[in-house]
């Protein structure tokens, strides 16, 4: 629970071309038909398949890893995806992401090499692990919920190899059991028989870097049995569905069946140079009957086998030649192809699943085409290649949902009389609301920032509106990056841009004159990316810029001097990190291959170079601190670009795939990042900064740019307030700026075709604006994670509507006996159409409801207070216009408030998260506190009416407050590290931090917030419970189980006031100040319990050290 809360609220632009989709790695859950796609650029997609497997469609894209996603795995005990796991190998990055609304509920960092991961769901207490085996030698079992290590399993010394593969089961007569067999590289097979339940190990993990980040060491379990068997390096293990006892052991030259039971070979098959697959190499397989066996392989080809007798489980002969060396041949049958085998760049991924003798068969590819066959089991063509069923496009899905889309390029090739093929770089100059656009053919466009990203999403008919549109001719070939550096730190020149390119140059450019004023052409290679130097260096680098190209060379060139102050030019591998020491003048580069090379800048000097474990504790150490905290410097200067984390932004399209990785590495493992918006001090005329944020980012090499907005809500407020309390402005081109943007945040916002009333007044009196397209909401979750819903899915929404629809405002309005023509019901059905897919957006997401509703609120909160300005009323105009503009402003609070959180209550949309709300109970922005103390005693009104309900909460959080001050169990309340809780969200790009906060940290934070809540619970509904003896039947009121919860509650609140009662939790933390609140608010509830006397002298103390800080401060 922080002191205040700053919320974003993303949203993307597409262009007409998709992201490309390399697929690295496949996951289908075909119980809820969800199939999920990792690519080479960490990228996730989420899809749904639809109409009998003929037809599959993308729903979101999840973004976070920084690297190619190796392993997608998830629990599937139950019919509904809820959750799964993504693993990135080249980061150690584990994910886990709720499947519904694709926000990151836990990940972690690890310095591990996973080559084999599963799920497994441990059936008699419904818990979920993830098992891991790579290069390491244990295999690691994690709590899929804490993503927390609880058990190593650890071969014996002998043989002590890395596990290659492994698998999991429970037998079905000792299901309390849980049974792993590993196999070795060596080719030893390995055994471990635990019960969750009573594991306990005696012995520590000596002699390995295994552990979790809390230093919590996991249960150490010794193997049962191991035994020798005949296989090859780098195998893996496939079990068959129906009959576990039978195994497929795959590996590169070819594949082995072995019998479970004792790990005897049955039948083995190894290409050779005659065989009709002599030039596979395979990679995987699958049972779909005991009798048959489908092997993939490294070029994209199924191939189908029939296992002999003795081999097959349920045929009389099984087992009947295994002692003999002339074991039967499986017999080739067919094989699966797609046709484009030869012409595919990497590796496709398989996933099957058999049901009532049909197999399904998806296959993923690089070029993002999504394979699917549909198999008879009972005959099937074994003459010629089987093709698949249906083949799904992933451009042709995304060009059928972008056809009518206006887009910027549509825009600029519109106005320009050169068409624009791609744009390939952008850049937000902040300072200036312009957008600068780098194109494929070497020229530069600047464009009005706001004017043009609300003319992309509004419906405000003018599309043939003409932009100020400014244009830098000089390079001939690609952009590949922009910067404009005052937008990043004042001492630049506001009238500089920086530009590099495929041909290896750097221009600066005057944008008062639009001329060229300097080349530099230092590098040999392609400019991938620029960075800014912090401020705090010395005097020579304070007007430099940094640049990276693809050579592995980096330069600081003088922007101020027009000269190269530095050229680092000495590394032989990719650049993928950089850092600043500032009192000994360094700058530190770090390369792919672990090497880090420390240059002099004063000097231009190599100073040394370092290797290994050295250099990667160098590389953390001079991160110095000064740079994430130099806030008096920074005020002035925010940045706006770091407000996410800059991995999934920025990532430039170069013309090399391995430019390509190293901008990505780039861009995570900068240190330098700046973490305010927009200060209040930093207002002002001469120097203005919307609260928004426009950033570009790619998918992949070459991909056309799409851009995502952020619009930060309580910056955006706090110059609204500012701005409304100044006296000079008028109507000049600050409070215009400001205006345009609230109404656009607002536009999008708003929950259009829920009542055709209020949407009129929006249109007509508010001047409001519908929106024009699908709308790619965004979710920032922990860690800065990102989630985009893709326009695709909404698409499809819209060609699909079920007939039974009837939309919100529909049923309020009767059209009996009235006659429409052909052109009304048209237009009825549009409506019905467009009224289904503005509402499924209410439907998908519990945080996306909360921060959208919320934000409606406090924009309204604010926008209802304010003067003419904001309103667009002139000073001529009469007063009656200016209440006019508020009663309407006063009637859409209130239908937000009232209506359509009644419609958020019900079982069609989705609830708000009273967690969220509950967080901003003492929030520093006012108007916010407000919207969210509202919105939150209307929930728990709702709550309150529904006794199941309100029973399953009030137990919930009595538990975690229960415990919240618990001295004996290390409650919240009593943990000296408390206060890190209560720091504001400062650090927003820590790249010092490999893991995130610990599951224990979680549950006191959760522990913290269930004291607020169920202090605003006890206040609000504590009069309902009577002080008499426990009554027979449950309380509908404050506790479930007795009263005596209130006293616990009361005197909780007043040990929180006295400064000497848990010392160790800041002063005037949020937790103290809603203390406060609720006693005031709930007096007549605790003063049977309340010492008055002692509180009201705990009051005047803080009151006496408040004014001396206060004192002492001036």
């Amino acid at each position: 629970m922080t002191c205040s809360s700053r919320i974003l609220l993303p949203f993307a632009l597409w262009p007409e071309t998709p992201p490309s989709l390399s697929v690295s790695s496949l996951f289908i859950n075909f119980a809820s038909d969800d199939l999920i796609t990792g690519t080479n650029d960490g990228f996730i997609v989420c899809w749904k398949i639809l109409s009998d497997h003929q037809k599959i469609i993308p729903r979101l894209m999840l973004i976070g890893h920084t690297n190619q996603i190796s392993f997608i795995v998830a629990s599937i005990s139950t019919h509904q995806l809820e959750q799964f796991i993504t693993i990135s190998d080249t980061d150690g990055e584990i994910k886990l992401w709720n499947n519904e609304d694709g926000h990151c509920i836990e990940h972690i960092r690890t310095n591990l090499k996973h080559r084999s991961v599963q799920c497994f769901n441990y059936q008699l207490t419904n818990e979920n692990f993830l098992i891991c085996c790579g290069c390491y030698s244990e295999i690691l079992v994690y709590d899929m919920r804490t993503l927390e290590i609880k058990y190593t399993l650890t071969p014996s010394n002998v043989n002590a190899d890395w596990i290659s593969t492994f698998f999991v089961f429970q037998k079905t007569n000792a299901p309390d059991v849980i049974i792993v067999i590993g196999l070795l590289d060596s080719g030893c097979v390995k055994l471990w028989a635990f019960d969750p339940r009573t594991a306990t190990s005696n012995t520590a993990v000596e002699g390995t870097s295994i552990g979790n980040n809390n230093n919590i060491i996991p249960v150490d379990l010794k193997e049962h049995e191991s035994k020798e068997i005949r296989t090859q390096f780098g195998s893996i293990i496939v079990p068959c569905e129906e009959c576990q006892r039978m195994m497929l052991i795959v590996h590169g030259q070819g594949w082995q069946i072995f019998d479970g039971i004792d790990f005897t070979e049955l039948c083995s098959y190894v290409t050779d140079e005659k065989d009709i697959v002599k030039n596979e190499h395979w990679i995987n397989g699958y049972f779909p009957t005991p009798d048959l066996v489908l092997l993939f392989s490294a070029r994209g080809y199924g191939h189908i086998f029939r296992l002999p007798e003795n081999a097959t489980f349920m045929n009389s002969k099984f087992r009947s030649q295994h002692n003999k060396t002339d074991l039967q041949l499986p017999q080739w049958l067919c094989r699966l192809s797609v046709g484009n085998e030869l012409k595919l760049a990497q590796t496709p991924m398989f996933s099957c699943h058999t049901k009532l003798k049909q197999c399904q068969v998806y296959r993923a590819d690089s070029s993002g085409q999504i394979s699917v066959w549909h198999i008879n089991l009972k005959h099937f063509s074994t003459d010629a290649d089987i093709l698949p069923t249906c083949s799904i496009s992933y451009n042709d899905i995304w060009s059928h949902a972008l056809t009518n889309i206006r887009t910027i390029r549509k825009i600029l090739n519109d106005i320009l009389p050169n068409k624009i093929n791609k744009l390939t770089a952008s850049c937000h100059l902040i300072t200036m609301d312009r957008l600068a656009f780098g194109t494929d053919n070497g020229k530069i466009y600047i464009m009005p920032a706001l004017k043009l990203i609300s003319s992309l999403f509004l419906n405000n008919n003018q599309h043939k509106e003409n932009f100020d549109i400014q244009t830098l001719n000089g390079h001939n070939q690609t952009i590949t990056c922009l910067i404009h550096p005052h937008s990043e730190y004042s001492r630049y020149d506001i009238q500089h841009l920086v530009s590099g390119s495929n041909d290896h140059s750097i221009r600066l450019w005057d944008l008062s004159t639009s001329t060229q004023l300097h080349m530099f052409t230092v590098h040999s290679g392609t400019i991938l990316m620029f960075h800014i130097p912090p401020p705090m260096l010395n005097v020579k680098v304070q007007y430099c810029i940094c640049a990276i190209a693809s050579d592995h060379s980096v330069s600081l060139i003088s922007l101020k001097e027009r000269k190269l102050v530095l050229l680092a030019n000495r590394q032989s591998y990719p650049v993928v990190g950089l850092r600043w020491r500032i009192n000994d003048d360094f700058l530190l580069i770090k390369c792919s291959d672990g090497s880090l090379f420390i240059w002099q800048i004063e000097t231009g000097n190599l100073d040394r170079v370092e290797y290994g474990i050295l250099a990667e504790e160098l590389f953390e150490w001079y991160n110095d601190p000064r740079i994430l905290s130099a806030n008096n410097d920074l005020q002035n200067d925010p940045l706006s670009t770091v407000m996410v984390s800059s991995h999934y932004f920025q990532i430039r399209s170069t013309g090399k795939r391995k430019d390509n990785d190293q901008l990505r590495k780039l861009n995570k493992k900068f240190g330098t990042s700046r973490h305010d918006l927009m200060s209040t001090s930093s207002f002002k005329h001469t120097e203005y900064r919307l609260p928004i944020i426009i950033q570009q980012f790619h998918t992949n090499i070459g991909d056309d740019l799409a851009i995502l907005i952020l619009f930060d809500l309580l910056q955006l407020i706090k110059q609204i307030e500012i701005t409304n309390k100044d006296t000079r402005i008028q109507l000049d081109q600050t409070s215009t700026s400001l205006s345009i943007l609230s109404n656009l945040l607002i536009s999008l916002l708003h929950p259009w075709s829920f009542d055709k009333n209020i949407d009129k007044i929006c249109q007509e009196r508010l001047r409001l604006n519908r929106v024009n397209r699908f709308l790619s909401y965004g979710i920032l979750s922990k860690n800065e994670h990102l989630t985009i819903v893709l326009p695709t899915w909404q698409q499809y929404l819209n060609d699909n509507v079920p007939e039974t629809f009837l939309s919100v405002s529909d049923t309020l309005i009767s059209f009996a006996g009235m006659e429409t023509d052909d052109n009304e019901t048209l237009k009825q059905k549009q409506n019905r159409i467009e009224s289904y897919v503005y509402q499924w957006r209410w439907t998908c997401s519990t945080i996306l409801n909360t921060e959208h509703l919320l934000s409606s609120v406090t924009m309204v909160y604010i926008l209802m207070n304010c003067d003419r300005w904001i309103n667009n009323i002139s000073s001529d105009q009469d007063e009656q216009a200016l209440l006019s503009q508020r009663e309407s402003w006063s009637r859409l609070l209130q239908f937000y408030c009232s209506d359509m959180l009644e419609q958020c209550q019900t079982k069609v949309f989705q609830s708000l998260s009273i967690e969220i709300l509950c967080s901003h109970w003492q929030d520093l922005c006012l108007e916010l506190r407000d919207a969210a103390r509202k919105l939150l005693e209307k929930e728990l009104d709702h709550l309150h009416n529904n006794n199941d309900a309100w029973h399953i909460f009030i137990s919930k959080w009595s538990n975690l407050f229960n415990q919240s001050y618990n001295k004996e169990t290390d409650g919240a309340l009593y943990d000296q590290d408390i206060r890190d809780i209560f720091l504001e969200d400062a650090t927003y790009n820590n790249e010092t931090t490999t893991t995130t906060t610990t599951a224990k940290e979680q549950y006191k934070a959760q522990q913290l917030l269930s004291i607020v809540l169920i202090g605003i619970v006890g206040a609000r509904y504590g009069e309902e419970v009577e002080q008499t003896k426990q009554p027979s039947v449950a309380i509908k009121g404050f506790t479930v189980d007795s009263p005596e919860m209130i006293l616990k509650l009361s005197r909780i609140l007043t040990s929180l006031l006295s400064p000497s009662n848990f010392d160790h939790i800041p002063l005037h933390s949020a937790i103290r100040r809603t203390a406060i609140d609720l006693i005031g608010r709930g007096y007549t509830v605790w003063e049977p319990y309340l010492d008055i006397g002692q509180v009201l002298l705990t009051l005047l103390d803080l009151c006496a050290i408040s004014d001396s800080s206060t004192v002492t401060s001036k």
